[in-house]
């Protein structure tokens, strides 16, 4: 059957089929291995391996006409044990009453109000279980026999949440910014002459404020 690269594919051997869709993987391998994800590794035999997968989507532009590509790896967490590949997996998620106050404060004070999406977000969180994972479909820098030790967390792992949002807070806080205790995803930076707010959805971001020189997204 044939399958238009118009239409997004469900399987890597569906996906290969065209051009577009295989430079989609190879940008998504890419930039894992310049990221350092994963260092191959020979299996230990108290541990078990867990599996992956490439999850493909088109991105369209506001005039329906397609922006990229785009594969994303993804780790199936959805085999791994806890208290071996993982401990916690809870974190703080903006609560809606804290969206629509900083809504409202930009309005009154014609505040500056910017929403941040973070490319690979969840590449940025570093793991401190071990987790092993099986080499992703054709990649041949991983020799045979061996697997992927995962160094950083990788969409679709129970723990990626909480380590992106650690290593957000982390930085946050060494740059000044203060956690809301009301609301564990709220950052703030204030004086007796700015005001700065950052609010965390997962790996969304809404900022907002009068002072443009603690803009995290320049």
């Amino acid at each position: 059957m044939f399958l238009s690269s118009h239409v997004e594919p469900n399987t890597y051997s569906e996906a290969v089929k065209h051009d577009c869709w295989r430079k989609a993987i190879q940008c998504e391998i890419s930039a894992l291995e310049s990221n350092q994800t994963w260092e191959t590794a020979l299996l230990p035999k108290v541990k078990a391996v867990i599996g992956c997968k490439c999850v493909f989507k088109i991105k369209y532009k506001a005039d329906g006409t397609i922006e990229r590509y785009k594969a994303r790896l993804v780790a199936k967490g959805y085999t791994q044990t806890k208290g071996i590949d993982y401990l916690d997996t809870f974190s703080p998620v903006a609560k809606i009453t804290t969206i629509r106050l900083l809504i409202s404060l930009a309005s009154i004070y014609n505040w500056e109000l910017k929403q941040l999406d973070i490319n690979n977000a969840f590449l940025h969180g570093d793991l401190k279980e071990d987790v092993y994972m099986v080499a992703p479909p054709r990649l041949t820098s991983i020799p045979s026999g061996k697997v992927c030790k995962l160094k950083k967390a990788l969409y679709g792992l129970k723990q990626a949440n909480r380590e992106w949002f650690a290593k957000l807070s982390s930085f946050l806080l060494s740059m000044g910014y203060t956690q809301s205790m009301n609301d564990h995803s709220l950052f703030i930076n204030s004086s007796e002459e700015s005001f700065t707010s950052l609010l965390v959805y997962v790996d969304d971001i809404i900022l907002e404020g009068n002072d443009k020189r603690r803009d995290c997204s320049n």
